[in-house]
């Protein structure tokens, strides 16, 4: 069971007997956040909400991973953990989080593919991620709870099906991933970056985080190859293919997880419009004739 914030404070040894004052951080989806100022002191602290397991979360993961990323200056020092609790206490930084916006800035652009380029090149990760493989547990997992999938999930999973057997084929050099890339697990300082929330993290296609940024962002065609020219200094018709593919498998998978969310979450979050959006944006490139080009963009080396 995870524990409580009181819970929490009274477990760190150097916060005992100071002044301490709590309180609670919005933003968060998946994890419930709290900023701990303990005589002037800020800390951040992380809990896993409620049947986390459901997700996919794997707690002991994602402080393996946590610690190495800190140990690189990536992500915040960690500074207590509480994995079979599902709790984390680090370092609080004061800086403000991206927005959709600030990821189509070019100095924002430019320090996250750094980031990623020390994140990539690091020590590996404790378990692989793949997507397509969290897809699928996320259709057993929403079925064996009752709930419904996405409408029109039948009509694309011929689909989703082809694009995630082509990208396995890229899954022979793996390298440490965030896997997480939305605007809110990104800290912007104007001179680096830090990479927050390794929930997801695992060893995968580098073209999965730039996939992420790429529709997080609303990349289009042109700003796609641009990312990945900055990231491998060139942008060839494989690679930008396989960003665009692993934009859509996360697109999917996000989808599926805020079903799942939308019944066992006890945040205040708009699961289901947030779900509709990610599934109607798959399902707009589903529908063109973009997947087919770019599965056979794959083939170009």
């Amino acid at each position: 069971m995870p524990l409580t914030i009181n819970e929490i404070v009274a477990r760190v040894p150097q916060w005992q007997g100071k002044e301490i004052d709590i309180e609670p951080l919005s933003g968060g989806t998946t994890n419930i956040n709290y900023k701990i100022i303990v005589s002037g002191s800020s800390f951040f602290v992380s809990i896993s909400g409620h049947n986390s397991q459901l997700l996919g979360i794997d707690w002991h993961n994602k402080f393996y991973n946590t610690s190495l990323c800190a140990e690189q200056g990536l992500s915040p020092k960690i500074v207590k953990h509480f994995p079979h609790q599902r709790a984390l206490v680090q370092e609080f930084l004061p800086f403000a989080l991206c927005s959709v916006e600030s990821l189509t800035d070019s100095g924002v652009q430019h320090r996250l593919v750094q980031a990623l380029k020390v994140l990539h090149y690091g020590a590996d990760f404790r378990q692989d991620f793949d997507m397509f493989c969290l897809i699928k547990f996320y259709v057993v997992t929403i079925t064996e709870q009752g709930l419904a999938l996405p409408s029109e999930y039948a009509a694309y999973n011929e689909k989703i099906l082809k694009i995630g057997d082509a990208l396995a084929a890229y899954r022979e050099n793996l390298v440490p991933c965030h896997n997480d890339l939305v605007p809110e697990n990104v800290m912007d300082t104007d001179n680096r970056v830090f990479l927050l929330d390794f929930d997801y993290s695992g060893n995968n296609d580098p073209c999965f985080d730039l996939g992420s940024i790429s529709v997080e962002a609303g990349y289009d065609d042109t700003q796609t190859r641009e990312l990945a020219k900055a990231y491998y200094g060139h942008a060839s018709e494989n690679v930008t293919a396989r960003i665009h593919l692993h934009g859509i498998l996360a697109d999917v998978g996000w989808s599926l997880w805020s079903v799942i969310q939308a019944e066992i979450s006890d945040i205040a979050f708009d699961f289901i419009k947030y779900g509709l959006m990610r599934w109607n944006r798959a399902g707009k490139k589903i529908d063109s004739d973009k997947p087919d080009k770019w599965l056979h963009g794959l083939l170009s080396k």
